[in-house]
């Protein structure tokens, strides 16, 4: 396989845990695959966005390919880092794209990847997709001088006044425009980072809590996320020997900056009974650390002369130069880290670990067990544990002893078997892609007009346009906004046009009463002229000319007529769909089965009917009387699909919205299908149930694994103003898939063999609103 593993930074330039595990990574890989690594340096005599290429002096087998980049604290996509990505992975077409870090890089090169159907891995190792800052840190809102304190979330204008305006700016937002400006800015990234987030195949977290806050913060899909901690060389990692004859000594290892707390210890340690020793090695970074000195200098008694500054060290001599010289690590960090490597490497070299009781670091440390843990942020708690451990130098080994948590032989993950883990998840990633591509036809087969979206006589409670939940139709009129009415040109001409490459069907509007649309008769002439069949789906009011003369106008072209249907009973059925008159619309259903009967009897065409329904709580125990109600009017199909839940107030109608709900569900579709064997058509033939099948109890987001989508490439939708649209995902939702252009302006052959529509039918299973969507059917489930 060949991987291009990309990173903001590569050891030995760049030397924090993000890093250090990438280079162990690749180092591993390399061993069974082509390894490439797209990282940065920060040359300031040579012009930004140059790229050379280099081997690992380490590993000759892993090929670094550097991007200068001096200056980019200001911006998150920078177009020069995306040009000379994408010629690097259209020279090397890697097989798999694994991104660790694109903090000074660019958030766009997953869609470099994305769009060539490269599938991407992304490993979080902290919050920076959520958090330019990475550590979800802000400055206090009324006292600037403070200590960054930590932040519950991203929201836009928070983020701007906090915390984007002084990191990007160095001073705070003092003006209502300079708040709006940074809030501007924080909207368009976040939107991004979201768009960014649609073209990932899977997100990596090292640590559960992580995997929980990026999940959160960031909507993002359960499916493309995984747990797996850290892989780590035990071989760098062993043979660990304390120096004989020391005083009990505490080891920092890390950045010397704020949010790693490195001050924390310091004051802790002034406090100490005894006389221990402080070793703290990390790269010296200027003012942050000669600030630290100065907090050193000022510690009582002689606590100044028993604090060691060491240098940086190459991590693989973490055992002989820093492991045998302490004898416990503090991991102070102000931030809640994910799942700092210092800490595993500790526990694999059996060293005791004080750290914070919060995020990931409480994950891998469990008081009194193989560590212990202090109240965040207290120097005064972390006082008191320094001094347990030093107190009790016995215990202090024991508990080292214990090593990692997670193991029975409190061994950390090894590299290997991390590999093999990984390589699972490339696997499964490009499986995924082939399960999931779809035939792009040369045209659709089907083309959904909107026809007249805002004409309806009804007002079902799950309508987008017309519930009284929805407020579309109050705002157009406050507006001053006419009803939207697709002139009938669209539909001539697209027909036209896609008739001859194989168009079989078209629908006319399904949001509104279709039959109000005051060129439905044209339809149908549109419809004779180019033997194309209409796909109608209806309220069952029939309106204007009433059941019969429609049916008899309709039948004769039409494939299949579609009347929405909810319940069994006049009582669910007044509360589903509002203004329609249950005895009334029964009498219709039997009037237009007996045309298309007579009509087929005469040797005409035999259009197939359809009750569609919307699978809720309130019609759910009703559904098997609907299958059998259809048997009994002569109807062929009953067809449903979960609900959208566009609004709060209809949330709880969801049959997915928890364990109980889904199994409720599970067990009306055995019902059902008994309900179909049991009570047949006139014809002998049992009723066909259209998605009726069993869901996952455990699943809430993703109605169907590994699904195809039904729609891409087979189907399309014009909306009334001529916007192509990719599905019938409710219009809010279905435009994050992105613009495909109006037929307005162009033909709809040409916005059909689009960039942006093939784009969009190769990477399709990536995006939140395709992983959950309620119209796929499990792969091999019978319907």
């Amino acid at each position: 396989m060949k991987i291009l593993k990309v990173i903001h930074g590569y050891p030995m330039r760049y030397n924090a845990g993000s890093e250090v595990y990438s280079r162990t990574l690749c180092h591993s890989l390399a061993s069974r695959h082509e390894v490439h690594v797209f990282t940065r340096e920060e040359n300031p005599y040579a012009p930004d966005h140059t790229i050379r290429t280099e081997t690992d002096p380490h590993c000759p087998a892993v090929t670094l390919h550097l991007v200068n980049q001096a200056n980019s604290r200001d911006r998150y996509r920078h177009a020069g880092v995306d040009q000379r990505f994408a010629e690097l992975l259209d020279i090397h077409r890697p097989d798999v794209v694994h991104i660790g870090h694109l903090n000074h890089l660019s958030t766009s090169l997953v869609l470099e990847a994305s769009q060539r159907g490269v599938p991407v891995i992304f490993t979080l190792h902290d919050y920076w997709m959520a958090c330019p800052r990475g550590q979800f840190l802000q400055m206090h809102p009324e006292d600037t001088s403070a200590v960054w304190c930590t932040c519950d979330g991203q929201e836009d204008r928070k983020c701007a006044e906090r915390c984007y305006a002084r990191y990007f700016s160095g001073a705070a937002a003092e003006r209502d425009e300079d708040v709006q400006h940074w809030t501007r800015w924080v909207a368009r990234r976040m939107a991004h980072i979201r768009e960014v987030i649609d073209h990932v195949d899977t997100f990596v977290c090292p640590s559960r809590y992580l995997m929980e806050r990026m999940r959160d913060a960031l909507a993002i899909p359960e499916r493309k996320l995984q747990h797996l901690d850290y892989g780590f060389d035990h071989a760098r990692l062993t043979g660990r020997q304390r120096k004989a004859g020391e005083q009990f000594t505490f080891g920092y290892i890390g950045t010397h900056i704020p949010p790693k707390g490195i001050h924390l210890p310091l004051e802790a340690f002034g406090g100490l009974r005894g006389s221990p020793a402080l070793r703290i090695w990390g790269r010296d970074r200027g003012q942050e650390t000669e600030a630290l000195h100065r907090l050193a200098a000022a510690l009582p008694g002689d606590a100044a002369a028993r604090v060691e500054w060491l240098p940086e060290y190459p991590n693989d001599r973490i055992v002989p130069e820093v492991f045998n010289q302490v004898d416990a690590i503090v991991v102070p960090s102000m931030w809640m880290e994910n799942a700092p490597l210092v800490i595993h490497e500790a526990q694999q070299a059996r060293v005791p670990v004080i750290t914070a009781d919060v995020g990931g670091m409480a994950e891998f440390v469990h008081h009194d067990v193989n560590g212990l843990l202090f109240r965040h942020r207290d120097p005064g708690s972390l006082r008191d544990q320094m001094q347990d451990l030093m107190d009790n130098p016995a215990r202090a080994a024991g508990l080292g002893e214990r090593g990692y948590i997670h193991s029975s032989d409190g061994n950390v993950p090894e590299i290997g078997a991390h590999v093999a883990a990984l390589e699972h998840i490339y696997e499964q990633a490009l499986n995924r892609r082939k399960r999931a591509s779809v035939t792009h036809a040369a045209a659709p087969w089907r083309i959904t007009f909107d026809t007249n979206p805002d004409t309806c006589n009804m007002h079902c409670i799950m309508c987008e346009e017309h519930s009284p939940h929805s407020t579309l139709q109050r705002e157009r009129k406050e507006a001053g906004k006419p009803p939207r009415l697709m002139p009938l040109e669209f539909i001539e001409r697209t027909v036209a046009e896609a008739a001859p490459l194989g168009l079989r069907e078209i629908i006319p509007s399904t949001m509104g009463e279709p039959l109000l649309y005051a060129h439905f008769e044209d339809i149908l002439r549109i419809c004779r002229q180019h033997d194309v069949k209409l796909n109608l789906t209806t309220n069952g009011t029939f309106p204007k000319l009433g059941a019969r003369e429609w049916a008899a106008r309709i039948v004769p072209v039409t494939s299949d007529v579609k009347i929405s249907w909810n319940a069994a009973t006049e009582k669910t059925h007044g509360l589903v769909m509002l203004g329609s008159q249950w005895k009334r619309v029964l009498t219709n259903v039997r009037e237009f089965i007996m045309v298309r009967d007579r009509h087929a009897a005469e040797g005409g065409n035999r259009c197939r009917m359809t009750f569609q329904l919307t699978f809720m709580e309130v019609n759910l125990e009703e559904i098997p009387q609907i299958v059998r109600l259809a048997a009994e009017l002569g109807v062929d199909r009953v067809k449903g699909h979960h609900l959208w839940a566009h609004f709060k107030e209809i949330a709880e109608q969801s049959l997915r919205r928890s364990p109980e709900s889904v199994r409720r569900w599970n067990h009306v579709v055995l019902e059902a299908r008994d309900m179909a064997d049991a009570h047949r058509l006139p014809n002998g033939k049992p009723v066909l149930l259209e998605n009726f099948f069993m869901l996952d109890e455990t699943v809430r987001g993703d109605l169907a694994p590994d699904g195809v989508c039904p729609f891409l490439g087979q189907e399309a939708w014009v909306n009334a103003e001529g916007r192509f649209d990719p599905c019938c995902a409710p219009d809010a939702q279905r435009k994050s898939l992105g613009s495909f252009g109006n037929i307005g302006e162009a033909g709809l052959l040409s916005l059909w063999n689009g960039s942006n529509y093939r784009h969009l039918v190769t990477t399709y299973h990536n995006r939140a609103l395709c992983i959950g969507c309620n119209m796929k059917k499990p792969v091999g489930v019978r319907s």
